[in-house]
């Protein structure tokens, strides 16, 4: 084979002439003496088999300019380099979980960057994802993503925060996180929401419907499009959840756990639900609730779905935009407050629906430790603790992920991030809420 290199950093990307199957060569529609095709090498200069597959698929299709395959190889190879250069390695593209790919977004926000050029450029990456999974190629990439969403939340964090992304030192942890990659101590930290970031987050909410979808995915570790499916008024599985008047509250319900069942992922899935949180929105947002409904009639002419819980001041149907946009205004006045001099209190970088869940999981397993008081103990299986962790989180086998946990709450507690856990984290969530409503 003839290579002729192409320098890009420290990557080894090399052009080389590739005979097909059968004796066929690959045929570039604007060039047909051009037979070369990318392929992707490592530092010890072996193939990356899967990207180089994917790569030589495209190079064989006759449609495809060269034009075209510069642009597709240029962008597996950039993606490849950060990988390498952010500890991931090239080799583990397949480790590449949801968390990192949008840590990889961000790289790619400049202030000379276009939205619409990440986005065509995470989608082809997220086209290999997909070729590589029809292939048999078995990876922690998210398919169901929606990458333009994932794009205009990084662009907007970088707005509003004037993010500067500089070189930094990072801590490894001594653990790996689910997907195997070495977990980095920052990088971690980041992704938790502490029990005071959160309270102050919520005093920082001026939507009491925010408060509440907060909360409940605090405790519950719920996704926002599974949350979306908790009704107004039940009925089927779900006919626990009835709107109750204050003054008809059952006197038990606080002491009462529900079940909440919903379709996620295809599957029917169910989670307890804390009869105490349900008694705190019929006592502070159902009769909200009722008021936003008027607005919606008033807008549409029809009542608002039984099916659907939430609504905003507005009287709209809080969706998962609309949900990020409200977390964000958390960051805004928090820097705003700064800004003026005065403290917010709010210490995080950044606060979201996937941090609250990666939290709600961490204190899961804290209390788990606690109670049978395996703190800073070498990690032992439980596969009663595990089955509990997989129906909160929808994930098919969760033992990596408990014994991630594990060792992050060890390692939390060391760093002290979990010393205001003094009671049941329910218990502690709903005084959150209720101290921001001023109850």
């Amino acid at each position: 084979m003839t290579h002729a290199p192409l320098a890009y950093g420290r990557a080894k990307f090399k052009m080389a002439q590739l005979h097909f199957a059968h004796g066929v060569t690959r045929v570039s529609s604007d060039n047909q003496a051009d037979t070369t095709m990318p392929i992707f090498l490592d530092d010890n200069h072996r193939v990356i088999e899967a990207p180089s597959w994917w790569i030589g698929k495209i190079a064989h299709k006759a449609s495809r300019s060269n034009d075209t395959l510069h642009k597709y190889s240029n962008i597996m190879l950039r993606y490849l380099q950060w990988l390498d250069d952010n500890g991931y390695g090239a080799n583990g593209w397949a480790m590449v979980d949801e968390n990192i790919f949008e840590s990889f977004i961000d790289s790619l926000c400049g202030p000379d960057v276009t939205g619409q050029s990440i986005v065509y450029y995470c989608a082809r990456i997220k086209s290999f994802y997909k070729w590589a999974q029809s292939n048999g190629y078995r990876h922690f990439f998210d398919l169901s993503s929606d990458i333009e969403e994932k794009v205009e939340v990084a662009m907007r964090d970088q707005l509003m925060l004037a993010h500067v992304k500089a070189t930094v030192t990072v801590t490894k942890v001594g653990i790996d996180s689910p997907t195997g990659k070495t977990a980095l101590h920052e990088r971690e930290v980041e992704r938790f929401v502490t029990e005071r970031n959160h309270h102050v987050a919520l005093s920082l909410m001026d939507d009491v419907a925010i408060q509440m979808i907060a909360t409940i995915i605090w405790i519950t570790g719920l996704r926002p499009r599974d949350l979306w499916q908790l009704p107004y008024r039940g009925n089927k599985e779900n006919v626990e959840f009835v709107p109750y008047d204050v003054d008809i509250i059952p006197a038990d319900l606080g002491v009462q756990n529900m079940n909440f069942w919903f379709r996620s992922k295809g599957k029917h899935r169910s989670i307890e639900f804390p009869g105490a949180l349900w008694k705190v929105i019929c006592e502070r947002y159902i009769p909200l609730r009722r008021e936003r409904a008027a607005l919606y009639m008033e807008k549409y002419g029809v009542s608002p779905p039984n099916s659907a819980l939430f609504l905003a001041v507005d009287g709209e149907l809080i969706n998962s935009d609309r949900l990020r946009y409200e977390f964000s205004k958390v960051l805004v006045k928090s820097r705003s407050m700064i800004e003026r001099g005065l403290d917010s209190g709010f210490t995080g970088k950044k606060y979201n629906a996937r941090m609250l869940r990666h939290s709600c999981a961490t204190y899961f397993v804290y209390g788990h430790l606690k109670q049978k008081r395996l703190i800073g103990k070498p990690y032992v299986y439980d596969p009663v603790i595990d089955e509990k962790l997989r129906r909160m989180l929808g994930h098919e086998s969760v033992e990596t992920t408990y014994k991630y946990y594990v060792h992050l709450v060890n390692r939390f507690h060391s760093d002290d991030l979990l010393k205001d856990l003094k009671s049941s984290h329910v218990n502690v969530a709903l005084n959150a809420l209720l101290d921001s409503l001023s109850y």
